[in-house]
């Protein structure tokens, strides 16, 4: 082992001997895992392999009675595995015979199985021969089995598409994503058919050439006649249109190969990351299998909860545009005022939220320095989704019921286009000005009453993905997190810019928003900036409430520890409330989910178990920090609740390590009382309020309102 590798190892064993003396075995070796978890022992010179062969290394593992009792033992030991060269054989066997079941949870956690020639692998199966792990490896060989096929007939169609430039993959994709709008209501709007087009398009860019970005007029014209135009245009000739079908037909297989594959990768997460898949090797039933269903009902209320808090949102917008004056305005053209009006609240309605749980503030900062109103963002997104809904999905179905063809109603749509001088092609493009041009009415305030191109400009960048760009990202680092479909508007190939009717028209631009600013661009210096205001608008509620809040407290460094900054300490009536604010995006897998609960919110209770007991020991001696918080208990332990408050809506109501996860917009509306604000426009009863708290605002009645999850009974 290296230099490097022994200090961490001496680290991780001097940490979990520290700890023994006042803690069980199992907790004294989570918390030396935990240090491994969060990057410790810090150093720019200390790589991740470092830590793996030091942590692997460390006798700490061959104490069977710490193992079994750790939380954190197959996580940890996932996080090695990813190496191959970080732990001994030996090491790994001697686990498998006296803590099977931590080993086997780790291999799920680090898809180890997945990595069919790693060393480690085979090794463990040479070795390991009793009934138990025959089991394992057989479900895990019928995991990776049923893979097989659809990756065949994925390298099959690639390859017939491999002729193809990205703009004409582009085209054929468009062509059929049209499918989905072939009854009124039957898109779908949780984008699971655009995971399967982000999939395509994604490994087309790690393999297209340079030339496909060299896009002229020309040869956009070219290969729209040769790929396009064959289909939907009949008067085609009958060569042109067979090649084109031919290509239809190969994508089509690769579309439907992809959604196998993509499903069967879920079945793979699930039985990665969901505690409760059961395995078995019975002959005539399903290898994985759920315990019990109490993490599908999970996922089911996440749901309705979000859908809740869609209504929440939205009542509030529309409150919030009553006052502004606008309902008397006329926006836009008298015959699509209606419609932009909706389009309209909908972006008050995402301001309020970005601006009032995100902390975003009333401009967005682009990596070019420039700077855009974050309203004017939101209204082109949500005025561009009105323009696509009508101007190409409600024509499109509408010649759809005439004809009952596809490709007839898309040439309907598209000839109808060419008589008004309009693109309305399965996709549009256009260069950056005349893009520019078309946004700047967007763009209307009281400071410029005639738009601002700037601002429009700012809006492009702000909205596009540049292909180009991120095809050579991809190509030096494929397993890099790239922009998906819905969350950027606008696709850059050359000069040109194009847009999908079809992700346009329904997509959640809400969720396209946060994303693109949290997950896409995560690293943007604006980030801490917004974190502190969250903290910020949480602590005004809070005192709004008669709370005395003390933000960024600082507890004193002792020997033992440096409990860092306490996001919020609040006080009142004898009540304490310490919280943890995180902020981050929307995620949309379960896997995504998992992730979230093993990095940010595991190491969010870490340290809030540790500001508690620093928070503690001020409450006792910090006079100063009394006072302002207007305490004078004796034993603040006594009154003190430790939260997690979360951006994030997948695990309110759930503990991590003892601590409780609220949401931060279930916390709004609580604090604001309005419950009733949950229920859809249409079924709210005017001046009547079911309030969450009837004998007035009490501190023991908000803690008690939050923790027995009261508001969302009755309505999901």
């Amino acid at each position: 082992m290296t230099e490097k590798g022994e200090r961490c190892r001496q680290h991780y064993q001097s940490v979990y001997e520290r700890n023994q003396p006042a803690l069980s075995k199992g907790l004294a070796l989570d918390e030396s895992l935990h240090h491994f978890l969060d990057q410790r022992p810090a150093g720019k010179n200390l790589s991740a392999l470092d830590r793996a062969q030091g942590l692997a290394t460390a006798s700490l593992w061959l104490d069977v009675d710490a193992v079994a009792g750790s939380e954190l033992a197959s996580l940890a030991l996932s996080r090695v595995l990813h190496f191959d060269n970080a732990v001994s054989v030996e090491r790994l066997l001697h686990l498998a015979s006296h803590n099977p079941e931590t080993l086997r949870w780790a291999i799920r956690y680090s898809k180890l199985f997945a990595r069919t020639e790693s060393p480690l692998w085979l090794a463990l199966r040479a070795a390991l021969a009793g009934d138990e792990w025959q089991v394992f490896f057989g479900v895990c060989d019928r995991l990776l089995d049923q893979l097989g096929p659809f990756d065949e007939l994925i390298a099959i169609a690639e390859k017939q598409l491999k002729h193809l430039s990205l703009l004409e993959l582009f085209s054929y994709l468009s062509i059929l994503a049209y499918q989905a709008f072939i009854e009124d209501g039957s898109d779908d709007p949780a984008g699971q058919q655009w995971r399967v087009y982000n999939r395509i398009i994604l490994r087309k860019l790690r393999v297209c050439p340079e030339e496909d970005f060299r896009l002229s007029e020309s040869r956009l014209g070219k290969s729209l006649k040769r790929h396009l135009s064959p289909i939907i245009f009949p008067e085609s000739s009958i060569s042109d249109m067979v090649k084109c079908r031919q290509n239809l037909e190969s994508l089509a297989l690769l579309i439907g190969a992809t959604q196998e594959r993509i499903d069967y990768e879920d079945s793979i997460d699930w039985f990665c990351f969901d505690s409760e898949c059961r395995y078995q090797l019975k002959p005539g039933e399903s290898v994985i299998y759920n315990q019990s269903k109490a993490g599908t009902e999970r996922w089911q209320r996440t749901g309705r909860k979000n859908d809740l808090l869609w209504h929440y949102w939205m009542n509030r917008a529309v409150h919030a545009f009553a006052l502004s004056g606008m309902a008397e305005q006329i926006i836009g053209s008298s015959e699509n005022h209606e419609l932009n009006q909706l389009a309209y609240i909908k972006a008050v309605r995402s301001l309020l939220q970005l601006q009032q749980v995100y902390g975003l503030g009333d401009r967005v900062s682009l990596n070019d320095g420039s700077q855009v109103q974050l309203h004017h963002v939101l209204l082109a997104s949500e005025l561009a989704s009105v323009f696509f809904r009508k101007e190409f999905i409600q024509p499109f179905q509408s010649h759809l019921r005439e004809s009952g063809v596809l490709a007839q109603a898309l040439g309907r749509l598209a000839m109808n286009g060419l008589l008004t001088g309009e693109n309305r092609f399965p996709m549009t493009w256009s260069e950056e000005q005349e893009k520019i041009r078309r946004i700047t009415g967007w763009t209307v305030s009281d400071e410029h009453p005639r738009g601002s191109a700037d601002s429009a400009k700012a809006i492009l960048t702000f909205w596009t993905s540049d292909l180009k760009a991120l095809s050579q990202q991809l190509k030096l680092q494929p397993g890099m997190p790239a922009p998906r479909l819905y969350e950027q508007l606008f696709y850059k190939i050359g000069r040109y810019s194009f847009q999908f009717p079809w992700v346009g028209a329904q997509q959640n631009n809400l969720t396209a928003a946060i994303n693109n600013l949290r997950r896409v661009n995560a690293r943007r210096a604006d980030v801490q900036a917004e974190t502190q205001r969250v903290e910020s608008a949480l602590a005004e509620s809070l005192r709004q409430r008669g709370f005395a809040v003390e933000v960024g407290y600082r507890p004193a460094v002792t020997d033992e520890d440096d409990a860092g900054e306490v996001d919020l300490i609040c006080h009142q009536d004898g009540v304490l409330l310490l919280l943890e604010v995180k902020s981050g995006y929307i995620r949309s897998t379960t896997h995504e989910v998992w992730l979230h609960r093993t990095n940010t919110l595991r190491k969010a209770a870490w340290q809030l178990r540790r500001k508690q007991v620093a928070v503690l020991s001020a409450l006792l001696t910090d006079q100063e920090l009394r006072a302002r918080l207007g305490y004078h208990g004796p034993e603040p332990g006594a009154d003190l609740r430790a939260w997690i408050v979360d951006t994030s809506i997948e695990l309110d109501g759930q503990s991590v390590d003892g601590f409780r996860v609220v949401s931060r917009e279930g916390l709004e509306v609580i604090l604001r009382d309005e419950k009733q604000l949950l229920m859809p426009i249409d079924q709210l009863e005017e001046g009547i309020q079911d309030s969450l708290f009837p004998d007035g605002f009490t501190a023991g009645r908000f803690v008690a309102v939050v923790e027995s999850n009261e508001l969302w009974e009755g309505i999901y």
